[in-house]
């Protein structure tokens, strides 16, 4: 859930003129989230402008809707970006025989294991409060206002990676009328 807020707030939700480098594979998906509108469905307006989408930033729905596009088969989820494909997906686990896999959320002390397991001299890093600088519940308030249906297609689109890295969809679903038994 950290991931996909982060790859919003750094690829979606930042415009091009406050990007340290471009990035125009972003700035294009932007502008095609935008193009679509709310993505349920419905038939959106045609837009008057074709620069009409140039500086407007989806909102965190939105996004969501979009990236769940062509996300029900295995060659759909293989085509999407990698900022916010599965691990499982991405790093293709079974595939490969990993020695060390680490959490960005337990860093540092993975960090200090990874030193110490293949022998290397201490490094001295510390990482930020999150991959964006933010905390917890800054994350979490990105899915305050998702809809209970797209927060069980994101569950069910990253399963595995919930699995594999012991995450809890509880951490970031905080709310009493989510219950994760709904999304099966």
């Amino acid at each position: 859930f950290e991931r996909l807020a982060s790859a919003y707030k750094e690829r979606i939700a930042t415009l091009a003129r406050d990007r340290i480098q471009s990035e125009p594979e972003y700035d294009a998906m932007r502008e095609m989230i935008c193009r679509r509108g709310n993505l349920t469905g419905e038939l959106r307006q045609p837009l008057q402008r074709i620069g009409e989408c140039k500086e407007t930033i989806p909102s965190f729905e939105q996004f969501i809707r979009y990236i769940l596009i062509n996300t029900r088969t295995p060659a759909g989820i293989a085509r999407m970006n990698y900022h916010w494909q599965p691990y499982s997906v991405l790093c293709q686990v079974c595939k490969f025989k990993y020695n060390f896999i680490g959490k960005y959320e337990t860093l540092n002390d993975h960090f200090i294991y990874f030193l110490k397991r293949f022998n290397l001299s201490d490094w001295n890093i510390q990482k930020p409060i999150g991959p964006s600088g933010l905390t917890k519940w800054d994350y979490q308030k990105f899915y305050l206002a998702l809809p209970d249906e797209l927060i069980c297609q994101i569950i069910r689109l990253y399963g595995e990676d919930f699995h594999l890295f012991n995450y809890r969809v509880d951490d970031y679903i905080n709310r009493p009328t989510f219950s994760i038994q709904n999304c099966r």
